[in-house]
């Protein structure tokens, strides 16, 4: 995977209410219950002096549980091949962290972290989890030898029906890299359902994010016709991206606020819904003056080429 999807990635991951959505709905660990996740807090590692061999995590959050904080460690792994060595990779990093920590803070303790791995690879994830599993066996007692472990996410081991049930913006990432756009494709009206959730919960940058995916992972131009049942999508995206400030806050403020209650899921589906005719018009307006053609207005609008002809011709009398 690229270093650009990677970004990607570490900025989705950068958010704590995206945080609190991955750990609530696929960390099935009683503790997860006990977080304060109001108090949750992004740290920044740069300081860390990390060895060549070593790594930093991609994002490290300092929370509260039982008054009493903890770190979550969250590593993003894009490889094609798995590293049967991640668990000492990921232990080196921590102990380094810890060490810069202790040395900054002069902590007679150090706050227990949680480490989570996710993996986007197509390859089953077979690497150890644990740390004394890449140890050869031996007579010394257990005790002696160090032990560690992280918690694995690997995407691809998630059942799609799982994540349509689970229903927030993690559920929905996961679902479209478990997807082809075949797939996708196939199961349109059950992913819209799914975006509408998100959108719901998570507003409409988080949707933007997600449409930018789709794009990312396919290869898709941004002008792409591939796959005719993502062109309202498609039409979404290019409104998010448009330069007509006056315009993007009449659809998503006006429009789409006003629309929620009325279908949002066509609204998703659609662009926008058809509940709101008289900002159809209003946007309508700003094209033409704009210097559009019919059919783009229409395409994005959703009104009939004889009303837009109509609009024309009443702002040309003005």
């Amino acid at each position: 995977m690229s270093h650009h999807h990677d970004k990607w990635y570490t900025r989705l991951f950068s958010d704590p209410q995206i945080v609190e959505e991955l750990l609530r709905s696929f960390v099935n660990e009683e503790f997860v219950d006990e977080l304060d996740f109001s108090a949750i807090k992004k740290l920044n590692t740069k300081f860390i002096p990390v060895s060549e061999r070593s790594r930093h995590a991609d994002a490290v959050f300092e929370i509260k549980s039982h008054g009493q904080s903890a770190y979550i460690y969250l590593f993003l792994e894009f490889q094609s091949t798995v590293d049967r060595f991640m668990a000492l990779r990921m232990a080196r990093y921590l102990f380094e962290f810890y060490q810069e920590i202790q040395i900054l803070t002069n902590q007679h303790t150090l706050n227990p972290p949680f480490p989570i791995l996710i993996y986007n690879g197509n390859n089953t994830w077979n690497a150890p989890e644990r740390f004394s599993e890449l140890l050869n066996p031996s007579g010394i007692p257990k005790e002696y030898l160090p032990e560690f472990r992280y918690f694995k996410i690997a995407i691809n081991e998630i059942p799609k029906r799982d994540l349509v049930r689970i229903r927030n913006a993690v559920a929905a990432v996961f679902y479209i890299e478990n997807s082809s756009i075949a797939e996708m494709t196939q199961n349109w009206k059950e992913l819209v359902s799914l975006l509408k959730s998100v959108f719901e919960k998570n507003g409409i940058e988080t949707i933007r994010a997600i449409l930018d995916r789709i794009y990312q992972i396919h290869k898709l131009p941004a002008d792409s016709k591939t796959v005719k049942k993502i062109e309202d999508l498609t039409e979404v995206k290019s409104m998010l991206e448009t330069n007509t400030k006056n315009w993007e806050k009449a659809v998503f403020e006006k429009g789409i606020k006003k629309g929620i209650e009325k279908g949002i899921e066509k609204g998703i589906e659609k662009g926008i819904t058809k509940g709101i005719e008289k900002n159809q018009i209003d946007i309508a307006e700003k094209m033409v003056l704009n210097g559009m053609s019919n059919t783009d207005i229409r395409k994005i609008t959703g009104i009939s080429l004889q009303k837009i002809t109509q609009i024309r011709k009443r702002m040309t009398k003005m």
